[in-house]
C-alpha cells in the first residue's frame, strides 16, 4: 500500500466549516424567503385534542375587535371580525403598531375538578403584542347561585391566574396592544393546570373518544409603523412607570454585556490559538 499523503484529513477539516457555512446560509435564506410568521397556524397537532375537549369547549369564535386609537380608555366597539377560517382562509385585520385589539371569546369548563387556569395569546414570534388588559366573568349554570369561586363581571385578573369551576361559563376579554409592525397569525386560548394550553378551536365531531385535529380559530393581523414600546403613550393611574417603562429600546448595560461577551470570547479564542502553536513548536522541537 503506498503511503498516505497526510493532506486527506486536513482537507475534509477545511471543508466542514464550508459545508457548515453554505448550510446555515441556505437556512436564513428560507427564512427571509419564506417567514415562518406570515404561514398559517391552521392546526396545533401537539394537543392531545381529546384530553381537551374534556376540560374545554368553545361553543363560538372569538371576535378581535380593533381599536385604531392609541390611547386609552377605550370606547365604542371597535371594527369587529370574526376569528374564524372562511373559503377565503383567515380574516386579515390591518392597523398600525400602538393601536389596540380587544378580543372577546367564551367557554365552557366541562372537566370534574376545580384547577386554576389562565389566558393566553399566540403568534409565530411572541413579541409582535403587548397584553394591556385581561379580564373574566364567570357564570354557574342555573338554578346554581353565584359563589366566591364564581363571581363578578368582566372581573379584572391582571397577570394572575383564576379558578376554573366546574360546568362554569366564561366569557373572557383580552386587551392586546400591537407594539411591532408584522404580518402575524393570532390564537387565543386557555391553559389549564396538570393539562396544558388548549387554543380556542369549533367543538368535538367525529366519533366520540377520538376527535379529529380542528381547525383553530384565528385570524391574521398585518401592522405597520414603527415599534412602539407597551406602555408608550399611555397613563397609568398609581404607576411609577407610567409611559417611561422601556422593555424593547435596548438597555445600557446589557448591550455593554452582550460586547463584554463577545470580547472575552475573542480573548479565549486568541489563547487557545495561542496554545495550540505554542504546542506545535513544542512537539516540532521534541
Amino acid at each position: 500500500m503506498p503511503p498516505s499523503s497526510g493532506k486527506g484529513g486536513g482537507e475534509t477539516v477545511r471543508a466542514l466549516p464550508i459545508a457548515v457555512t453554505i448550510v446555515l446560509g441556505v437556512v436564513l435564506l428560507g427564512f427571509l424567503v419564506f417567514p415562518g410568521g406570515v404561514r398559517a397556524h391552521e392546526q396545533e397537532t401537539s394537543v392531545d385534542w381529546e384530553v381537551a375537549y374534556a376540560n374545554i369547549r368553545v361553543p363560538s369564535a372569538p371576535i378581535y375587535a380593533h381599536y385604531a386609537t392609541q390611547t386609552l380608555p377605550l370606547t365604542g366597539s371597535g371594527t369587529p371580525t370574526t376569528a374564524i377560517m372562511g373559503s377565503q382562509g383567515y380574516p386579515t385585520i390591518s392597523l398600525n403598531t400602538g393601536e389596540f385589539l380587544v378580543i372577546r371569546w367564551t367557554f365552557n369548563y366541562v372537566a370534574v375538578n376545580a384547577v386554576r387556569g389562565d389566558l393566553f395569546w399566540i403568534t409565530r414570534l411572541g413579541l409582535d403584542f403587548a397584553t394591556i388588559g385581561r379580564y373574566v366573568t364567570c357564570t354557574l349554570p342555573a338554578p346554581e347561585p353565584p359563589t366566591a369561586d364564581c363571581t363578578g363581571t368582566n372581573a379584572w385578573i391582571g397577570s394572575s391566574s383564576f379558578l376554573l369551576v366546574p360546568g362554569a361559563r366564561y366569557d373572557v376579554t383580552l386587551v392586546l396592544r400591537s407594539i411591532q409592525p408584522t404580518f402575524r397569525h393570532l390564537h387565543v386560548g386557555v391553559s389549564v393546570q396538570n393539562v396544558g394550553n388548549i387554543p380556542a378551536a369549533p367543538g368535538p365531531v367525529g366519533v366520540t373518544g377520538n376527535p379529529p385535529i380542528p381547525v383553530l380559530y384565528g385570524a391574521f393581523t398585518d401592522a405597520t409603523g414603527p415599534v412602539v414600546e407597551p406602555l408608550q403613550g399611555l397613563t397609568i393611574a398609581g404607576s411609577p412607570f407610567q409611559g417611561t417603562f422601556l422593555l424593547l429600546t435596548p438597555w445600557s448595560w446589557a448591550v455593554g454585556g452582550f460586547v463584554a461577551q463577545v470580547l472575552m470570547g475573542l480573548v479565549f479564542i486568541g489563547i487557545m490559538f495561542w496554545y495550540g502553536r505554542w504546542e506545535q513548536r513544542k512537539g516540532a522541537r521534541g
